[in-house]
């Protein structure tokens, strides 16, 4: 008797997003504006608020990113040798009165590759838009 076969990803369906960096650093920019605002009426706080985390990992000789959109909050501490950013979390410190902007990204998580990005389905149905007149092709 034959094994079955694992399908790709562990089961999950995923998208590539031809060029689809360039629909997303179009937006990410508009964003970054409002964010950078933000963090200038809040720096007396000594916190930070990040529209987009990203980590970056060589696979296979590629360098990809994998990105997650939402807010994340950083605390700037200083050290001796200069200013360290801290994680604090993803829900607004008691220490910031003024409320942050919204993200349209949020909840978003996608992987860079070159100019492609690679996208849930689930993710891909409620961003698509962002996406909008650029080639999508499945996974394999």
């Amino acid at each position: 008797m034959e094994e079955p076969i694992e399908p790709p990803h562990g089961g999950k369906c995923l998208l590539r997003v031809v060029n689809g960096a360039k629909a997303l650093d179009f937006k990410l920019a508009d964003l970054k504006r409002v964010f950078y605002e933000y963090n200038r009426v809040i720096r007396g706080t000594g916190y930070y608020l990040k529209p987009v985390h990203k980590v970056y990992k060589n696979v296979k000789g590629s360098r990809r990113v994998y990105e997650y959109y939402g807010r994340y909050w950083w605390k700037l501490v200083r050290v001796n040798w200069g200013v360290r950013y801290v994680y604090v979390g993803r829900i607004k410190p008691l220490d910031v009165k003024v409320n942050p902007p919204g993200n349209p990204l949020e909840g978003l998580s996608l992987i860079r590759e070159g100019w492609d990005v690679i996208i849930k389905c689930s993710d891909y149905e409620k961003f698509s838009e962002v996406f909008k007149g650029y080639k999508v092709v499945r996974e394999l």
